[in-house]
């Protein structure tokens, strides 16, 4: 486990600086350097909004760096993470600490990326599987009442899309040994059962927050009520 961002910073150097064996392409997504939020009250967090990995927008400088809640502030990606946290006070008289971390820390904006050039050879696999490793270790730090999973194919990467392939081979399972998850037809929503640590932790599967496959207002609207019903 992690004790203090020099400590977490140290995981992500020691999985980049491993990279030389891939192919050209990669190798300049991962030129970029790697990026990751820390909080230094993490901890706390009653929401943790969970997302894929931080964008790379052509002419922006390569370099790995963190940040903080503070400096997003007024950025369009982690706008609606603001405005959730107004809505539920405002509406529903829930205040919350929120953080958002990726699960992934290189520098790509294209998801196919990570499908294409990453998830279909062993080399790849293991890169993720690396960074996953430290997810682990960052959901057990935060330990966080609600998580908002806003992108489809984190399921994938939790193993809640494996399955066996045609020739009976179990594939997809990513995190799936690790954590699990039940969902709950009382509260209507995924709540999850394992690791101990998580338990009862309730999770959102969603579409993104921001951008053109935003949720829709209504959509948005129940999510907020729904979030702010689990804390209340």
């Amino acid at each position: 486990m992690y004790e203090s961002l020099e400590d977490l910073r140290s995981k992500y150097e020691t999985i980049f600086g491993n990279t030389n064996h891939f192919n050209p392409e990669v190798n300049e997504i991962l030129s970029r350097g790697f990026a990751f939020q820390y909080d230094t009250d993490e901890n706390e967090a009653d929401v943790l909004f969970l997302g894929m990995n931080p964008s790379f927008v052509s002419g922006q400088q390569k370099e790995s760096y963190e940040w903080t809640r503070e400096w997003t502030r007024g950025k369009d990606y982690f706008t609606p993470f603001f405005n959730i946290e107004e809505e539920l006070k405002e509406e529903y008289n829930v205040n919350i600490k929120w953080t958002h971390y990726d699960l992934f820390a290189f520098r790509e904006t294209k998801q196919a990326s990570i499908k294409d050039l990453l998830m279909k050879n062993e080399e790849g696999r293991s890169f993720l599987f690396q960074q996953l490793e430290v997810l682990k270790e960052r959901l057990l730090q935060t330990q966080p009442k609600v998580i908002v999973a806003s992108n489809a194919l984190i399921r994938t990467f939790l193993g809640m899309n494996r399955h066996r392939d045609k020739k009976g081979n179990e594939v997809g399972v990513w995190l799936g040994d690790w954590i699990k998850f039940d969902f709950d037809k009382t509260i209507g929503t995924y709540v999850v059962n394992q690791p101990s640590e998580l338990k009862g932790t309730k999770i959102f599967f969603t579409s993104m927050l921001s951008g053109q496959r935003a949720l829709d207002l209504g959509t948005r609207e129940r999510l907020v009520w729904h979030i702010a019903e689990i804390l209340k």
